[in-house]
């Protein structure tokens, strides 16, 4: 197979490797946290996650989307990041014990993830082209 033949794949191959990444990610910080938290003062309700997660699922797929960047692969990094957190929450909020507001949460969670994707996606780029290798 010649250059052009192949070149098609790599795209869908980084498609499908950043969305196993932030779903992996995903599960690793949020997927097994279910319970809330209540303050024994105050009585109020928190969670299911703590701060810490949420900053750690942002460092990765962060940094995942930096890279996808840096290798000039943005429109992948902006179809499956996104997609990928989102569906996660989706599952996720539906099977938990009190869905409630899922609607809302997913539609905060595509747009807030493709929005730091894009932005991290960008950066990637603009230091690809400033930094060649």
């Amino acid at each position: 197979m010649d250059e052009k033949s192949r070149r098609p794949a790599r795209p869908v191959l980084w498609m499908v490797g950043l969305g196993v990444a932030a779903a992996v990610a995903y599960l690793a910080f949020l997927g097994w946290d279910r319970e809330k938290d209540l303050d024994p003062v105050t009585g109020a309700e928190t969670g299911p996650y703590e701060a810490w997660q949420v900053v750690g699922l942002a460092l990765v797929v962060g940094a995942l989307a930096f890279v996808a960047g840096r290798k000039h692969q943005v429109v992948p990094a902006l179809a499956a990041i996104p997609a990928v957190l989102t569906l996660a929450f989706v599952v996720t909020a539906v099977t938990s014990p009190e869905p409630g507001l899922w609607p809302i949460g997913a539609a905060l969670m595509a747009l807030g993830s493709a929005a730091g994707t894009a932005v991290m996606a960008l950066i990637g780029r603009s230091t690809a082209k400033r930094f060649p290798r």
